[in-house]
């Protein structure tokens, strides 16, 4: 085998990388990989639907689950230089056994999970001592990398890891460093909480009983982005956004800030104290600081964009 191995590098020298999980995560990856001309192989329990991208990404297509694996994915695996594992939670822990029978030593392991300590606590000792690290791409794929942010959880270091962030900086996104433990605690529990709010909005209003199509027409400007957000929501994979309610102490606290905070805002309504309500909106501002009229142009510049698209659709429609 080693001797097989060595001829296809010696073939073809670019460096290889296996893909566990080509949904979208996977083939942001992919393209990215692609595009700096590594060898991909995408592993997937799905067959590939629609027209391949230009430039024959990936180069290697292995239909398998990674939780029961086929003479055909060790072998794709047994020949790779970095395995990205980009599969919801239960998928990734069923990985890691696999992976750590199948891949050298020498091998970086990429996971790019919502949250980051179930999968350390399986894998962290397993897979020792191969490089591992531990990404978090804060954005949906179609967004690109350009101005969006990538948390990076570097637990064992190498240079095929290096090489990775340095690709996804210089394609125009953000890098953050976080321990694993700081990611779980802050990262997770804003996900949490923000898509506990669009789901929470999305749910009441078929709670309130109102006709749909009248919401649509008459929502304002705030009420259309988060009706947009749910849409977006709800069109994804519900397994991410499970994971990331499912993540323990993270979802919950979230869950339990959130409650607390709409209760605070029924008592000051229920009791008619509006002073302390404008004091909340003044401990905000405060919170917010510096940054509050960079989000407030950001809130304007995203409300005008939904208004522009109404307006557009209406005179579509003449």
């Amino acid at each position: 085998m080693a001797d097989e191995q060595r001829a296809r590098h010696d073939a073809d020298p670019r460096p290889r990388v296996a893909v566990v999980g080509y949904g979208n995560v996977g083939r942001l990856f992919g393209d990215l990989l692609a595009e700096a001309d590594w060898h991909v192989t995408a592993i997937d329990p799905h067959s590939p639907s629609g027209t391949p991208p230009a430039g024959g990404v990936p180069d290697l297509r292995v239909q398998a689950d990674i939780g029961r694996p086929t003479p055909e994915l060790r072998r794709a695996l047994s020949d790779v230089d970095v395995v990205i594992v980009a599969v919801p939670e239960r998928a990734a822990l069923a990985a890691v056994d696999v992976i750590d029978e199948c891949v050298g030593h020498d091998v970086s392991i990429v996971e790019t999970l919502s949250r980051k300590a179930r999968f350390l606590q399986a894998a962290d000792d397993v897979l020792a001592p191969r490089p591992l690290v531990s990404l978090n791409p804060l954005f949906h794929p179609s967004l690109g990398w350009v101005g969006n942010t990538v948390t990076a959880s570097v637990v064992r270091g190498g240079s095929n890891v290096d090489r990775l962030l340095h690709l996804i900086g210089a394609a125009g996104a953000q890098v953050h460093h976080l321990s694993p433990g700081e990611h779980d605690r802050c990262v997770t529990v804003v996900q949490a909480v923000a898509h506990a709010v669009i789901l929470g909005f999305a749910t009441t209003l078929p709670r309130l009983g109102l006709p749909p199509a009248d919401v649509i027409a008459c929502s304002p400007p705030p009420a259309r982005a988060l009706l947009a957000l749910a849409a977006r929501v709800l069109t994804a994979n519900p397994e991410t956004y499970w994971d990331i309610q499912n993540s323990g102490e993270p979802g919950a606290t979230a869950r339990t800030a959130l409650r607390e905070s709409v209760g605070e805002l029924d008592d000051q309504v229920l009791t008619g104290d509006d002073t302390a309500f404008e004091l909340a909106f003044a401990r905000l501002r405060t919170w917010l600081g510096d940054d509050i009229d960079r989000f407030a142009d950001d809130a304007a510049h995203l409300l005008g964009a939904l208004v522009a698209r109404r307006s557009d659709s209406r005179t579509a429609e003449r």
